[in-house]
């Protein structure tokens, strides 16, 4: 299965939670790793990076939603 690309308005979900997050935006760190800032869909004063790494690794979360 090809990995997919992370894009703004992607939803995700934790297995076994039940928060929406957001893709905000995808920035690189100084030692070029990529980073996506996201926005909890319930409340947008929730913010966190993760790396895109993690964020497409299935364990740790599922993609539920493209953006548009």
């Amino acid at each position: 299965m090809a990995r997919r690309e992370i894009e703004p308005g992607q939803k995700y979900r934790q297995p076994g939670g039940s928060a929406l997050w957001v893709v905000m935006d995808v920035v690189s760190d100084g030692e070029g790793i990529a980073h996506a800032r996201l926005v909890r869909g319930d409340d947008p004063t929730s913010v966190k990076m993760i790396s895109c790494s993690a964020l497409k690794d299935g364990k740790l979360f599922r993609l539920v939603e493209d953006g548009p």
